[in-house]
């Protein structure tokens, strides 16, 4: 598109986009796919060049001397700023701009040589090889970003209606700015691209910020080729006159929208990393941090707001048979492996029957179930818990062998949360008394006080 419709009666065009094609491909492809887009790339290249008017000896030097910038170009590239990155944080821009110049000073000063020595090209020297850096450069400084983005952000997520209506509009309206602006060159039109361009920029993702800026330059250069444009109109000394004009005004379009993306992209990923930390820290504090559970605190606000709103449910407080035992034997850091084994089981349960799970402390954990429809389903869900309590515990080079003991209180008729929770503790020691390894529920609990934790610890001790 930019050899047939953006360059000039002599053959030339004021920037090359056509490279950001290969370099994409050498940043972003293997070598058994990049190198057959490389030689197609250049095969269409010489066709083009021809057909444009230039002779069989510059068409060949010209698609050479491309193929050479890429070559460049594209290994400090994928050194120091990445294959797969979007060029748009401020550090990656600039190592990216000092790469592409000094590779195209490179292939230019090559260019200019072969040009000077072999095929007799008059022009001067230092003009052609500035006007030369400058083409080239400025094709893949505006162009490779934008299809880099194309390339991460295209296949990896789907394109929402919603979210593309403003940044579609605001490109769509740029876009048609720029023609009736150089369809009018007497016109000041023209001016308002700056504006409209720095708040696409503050507006939309990279993504649409730098396809306009390409775009427009795109259409900015096809009109000037053709002697259409204000651009055109204050260049009355020929082609070469409106590429000096046009380059620096293609580099302003694109410094005016570039650096106001980068700012909105860095205070965008900023807001997500404090959001990120946010998180985590409210996450810290209201999980426990061996078993990842919530803790007691959170949990006994998780209850009152049941209590509140009144829709009822079943509180179980679960407690290890005889933990100290597998500390005593297998040590403390398979008995802390044993209760994140433990913990996550009783997760997978809970969150399975729409329930939260919590550790209150030490091997005390707490459940909290929607309410059940009768008896029997309640019956039948903590028969499972005991099940899955009990299933071997395997540690790297030991096994644990665990029971529980349940106590069950239902939300219903309970005024507060030390209520409901005074049941549950009291139904579960019942289930200790009762021997162990079982469950019992707050109704079927006579009302005596649970045991002194004292003479508890003493109990297991001798058992």
């Amino acid at each position: 598109m930019t050899r047939l419709f953006c360059a000039d009666a002599s053959g030339y065009s004021s920037f090359w986009p056509a490279n950001a094609a290969m370099l994409v491909a050498l940043l972003r492809l293997r070598p058994r796919f990049s190198i057959p887009v490389l030689l197609a790339c250049f095969g269409i290249n010489v066709g083009l060049n021809q057909i444009s008017g230039l002779s069989p000896d510059e068409a060949l030097l010209a698609c050479a001397m491309n193929l050479l910038q890429v070559l460049l170009t594209a290994p400090p590239v994928r050194r120091f700023c990445g294959a797969r990155t979007d060029l748009t944080r401020l550090r990656r821009q600039g190592r990216f701009g000092l790469i592409v110049f000094a590779a195209t000073a490179i292939e230019a000063a090559i260019g200019v040589f072969v040009e000077r020595c072999f095929l007799g090209d008059p022009d001067n020297v230092i003009g052609d090889w500035a006007q030369w850096v400058m083409c080239d450069a400025l094709g893949l400084m505006l162009a490779t970003p934008a299809v880099l983005l194309m390339m991460n952000w295209l296949p990896e997520r789907r394109i929402k209606r919603g979210a593309t209506m403003e940044p579609m509009a605001l490109m769509t309206g740029i876009l048609l700015l720029t023609v009736v602006s150089f369809l009018s060159p007497r016109s000041f039109l023209f001016f308002f691209l700056y504006p409209a361009l720095v708040t696409l920029a503050f507006r939309t993702p990279p993504i649409w910020a730098l396809s306009t800026v390409l775009f427009v330059s795109i259409l900015v250069s096809m009109f000037t080729a053709h002697n259409l444009g204000p651009i055109a109109l204050m260049s009355p000394d020929g082609p070469l006159m409106s590429q000096k004009l046009l380059q620096p005004f293609l580099w302003t379009l694109f410094l005016s929208a570039l650096p106001a993306n980068m700012m909105v992209g860095e205070k965008m990923r900023s807001a997500r990393r404090l959001s990120l930390l946010r998180a985590h820290l409210e996450h810290a504090a209201t999980h426990d941090p061996l078993t990842g559970l919530m803790t007691r605190q959170p949990f006994r606000l998780e209850l009152a707001s049941r209590l509140r709103s009144g829709v009822g449910g079943t509180l179980l407080f679960i407690d290890l048979d005889y933990f100290k035992q597998v500390n005593d034997r297998l040590g403390h850091q398979a008995g802390d492996s044993t209760l994140c084994l433990f913990s996550q089981r009783m997760e997978r349960c809970a969150r399975e029957r729409g329930g939260r799970a919590a550790r209150f402390g030490g091997d005390e954990f707490a459940m909290l179930l929607p309410r059940m429809p009768n008896e029997a389903a309640l019956h039948h869900v903590l028969c499972t818990i005991l099940e899955t309590a009990r299933s071997p515990y395997q540690l790297e080079e030991r096994t644990a062998h665990l029971s529980v003991s349940i106590g069950v209180a239902t939300l219903d008729r309970c005024d507060s949360v030390d209520e409901v929770i005074r049941r549950a503790d009291r139904a579960l020691y019942a289930a200790k008394d009762a021997g162990r390894n079982g469950f019992r529920l707050y109704e079927d609990t006579p009302p005596t006080d649970p045991p002194d934790p004292a003479a508890e610890q003493t109990r297991q001790m001798a058992v």
